[in-house]
């Protein structure tokens, strides 16, 4: 529990310097993402949607990234994704747990409404919540989703196929709803403390109806559930059930897990939730600085890791990899395995300027003059006026 405790601290710490950052005047702005409004036919009004884009969007025109839908998607919950998406891919830092995401956050209008999957006033032993009377519209709210947000975005911005949506309480039983009736919609589900009372455990009951046919399912799911004890322990037991039925389907590409916030109530659980989620989720994306300054070859093998795992298809980050192989030439002093390591980013990245100048450093540590030479050679061929390879060039033809 107290690392959980830590955890969670440090990240509320980093969330709120982003805050502080976001909140600078004008001279020293900086901007964590924009607005966008969007006219639904399907929902018959507008909806307002912030976007965050990676900082490496702007200067890598051919990268295209997974985007993530977040539900409840205000300012506040904008800034918390986003802060923590940031704060968990940094490759100068050597701490790349998740690849970098878009961040979609879409506002709520009427959130009853939009995420519940049926009309029911049932509140866990209560028959009479008036606040319910317009629910029941999830599918209208995931027909706007997939076939209006979803066609937007990626027009708009360079994505993958492969998308996530993050959902906490009633926002958590809407993504359900889509696992369970849509489930190729998304392929990563973040579910913090879903709603499992509405109407009666419904999405249990209509999780059992339909899982316990599909083995095709393709996604991995995080689930985590705060500590309800004192409102209902039924919370927790229609959680764990659910749990146990994705666990025991038998689709071979269905990754599951749960995790218990014993110190967590529903209102407070979901940034540790939102870490571990995104933690457990893109868990096959994270490479090993000491695996890899032993076995270089890992990162060959990358790919096809990553496909099977992750369903996408993506390359260990240039900049990530770079820096592993700078920590293997200077820091550990192994610059054979610099070499490799560089070697494999100029296959990965063969139109990057930046991978062959590391190269050729990397061969002239080692005395290999001739070497390094072909790399500044290939650096002229793809910009053939760049002046540091000209430099170069000169100063290794007369030694």
């Amino acid at each position: 529990m107290f690392n959980i405790r830590l955890i969670s601290a440090v990240i509320c710490f980093l969330i709120l310097s982003l805050c502080k950052s976001f909140a600078q005047s004008t001279d020293n702005l900086i901007v964590a993402g924009q607005r966008y409004t969007t006219n639904s036919k399907i929902l018959n009004e507008n909806r307002n949607y912030s976007v965050y884009l990676p900082s490496s969007y702007k200067n890598s025109p051919d990268k295209k990234y997974i985007v993530a839908y977040v539900l409840d998607g205000e300012r506040s919950k904008f800034l918390e994704v986003s802060g923590i998406a940031q704060s968990m891919h940094s490759a100068i830092n050597l701490k790349l747990q998740i690849p970098e995401l878009i961040i979609v956050s879409i506002e709520n209008t009427d959130r009853t409404r939009d995420f519940t999957p049926t009309n029911s006033l049932n509140y866990l032993d209560r028959e009479d919540i008036a606040a319910f009377k317009n629910s029941g519209k999830a599918n209208d709210f995931m027909n706007f989703i997939e076939k209006e947000l979803m066609p937007e975005v990626n027009k708009s911005f360079r994505t993958v196929p492969q998308s996530m949506i993050i959902g906490h309480s009633m926002g958590g039983l809407f993504a359900l709803h889509c696992l369970i009736e849509n489930p190729k919609l998304f392929s990563y589900y973040l579910l913090i403390d879903p709603s499992w009372f509405w109407d009666h455990n419904y999405i249990g009951r209509r999780g059992e109806e339909i899982l316990k046919n599909r083995t095709d399912l393709k996604a991995r799911v995080y689930i985590a559930i705060a500590n309800n004890m004192l409102d209902d322990k039924r919370h927790y037991e229609w959680g764990q059930k659910f749990y146990n039925l994705l666990r025991e389907n038998k689709s071979p590409d269905l990754k599951v897990d749960l995790k218990y916030f014993e110190d967590e109530k529903h209102l407070t659980i979901t940034i540790p939730a939102t870490y571990y989620g995104l933690r457990y989720i893109f868990q096959p994306y994270e490479i090993d600085i000491n695996q890899v300054t032993i076995d270089p070859n890992l990162l060959t093998n990358y790919g096809s890791k990553i496909y099977k795992e992750l369903f996408w298809e993506t390359k260990p980050d240039e900049k990530f990899v770079n820096t592993i192989g700078y920590v293997a030439l200077y820091d550990r002093q192994i610059p054979d395995i610099a070499i490799a390591i560089f070697e494999i980013n100029t296959k990965n990245y063969p139109k990057s300027l930046n991978v062959w100048d590391s190269l050729a450093e990397a061969y002239i540590v080692n005395g290999y003059i001739k070497k390094a030479i072909m790399c500044y050679q290939k650096i002229l061929e793809i910009s053939p006026n760049d002046s540091n390879a000209k430099k170069k060039l000169e100063e290794l033809s007369k030694k």
